[in-house]
């Protein structure tokens, strides 16, 4: 019999596809950040026709920081998740959290600087794969209790 589809059940295939997608997509970021952190070359987007300011530069690389520190974390968050650690559900708030926050700084950031007006498909591209993980951030406050109501059952 095929299980019902539903949206609070921590354990549920969507629930685990959503959050296995999430460590790809963070194993993705850790990578592309380590990789930009060490080689510390340009900004590796599309740029405004005037190119990067150094305010705009300095705030990426702040950002690629924290993105990669995150990117470890969301990793332990997913381990924890899978593994049934007690944590995951307060990790992955904070890291889901912070995705969100860097999501809404890094677009702000680039349209304000006029990078999108020539490149708009060039950065709608980085946000298909991040729908996955706004789902995940929108579904996971339902899931608060229901793990320890499934191991009581």
């Amino acid at each position: 019999m095929v299980e019902p589809f539903r949206y609070d059940n921590p354990r549920s295939r969507l629930a685990k596809g959503l959050i296995g997608w999430f460590g790809l997509y963070q194993a993705g970021h850790f990578i592309f950040n380590g990789s930009y952190l060490i080689k510390q070359g340009g900004i590796p987007f599309a740029s405004p026709p005037d190119g990067w300011s150094d305010q705009l530069v300095g705030l990426f690389n702040a950002m690629a920081t924290a993105d990669l520190i995150n990117a470890a974390l969301s990793l332990g968050f997913v381990y924890g998740y899978f593994r049934r650690k007690q944590w995951w559900f307060w990790l992955g708030t904070l890291t889901l959290t912070v995705s969100i926050y860097a999501a809404v700084v890094f677009t702000v950031g680039t349209i304000s600087a006029g990078a999108w007006r020539n490149h708009v498909y060039e950065y709608l591209v980085f946000y298909i794969p991040f729908i996955p993980v706004i789902v995940l951030f929108v579904l996971l406050p339902f899931w608060v209790g229901r793990e320890r109501d499934e191991d009581r059952a």
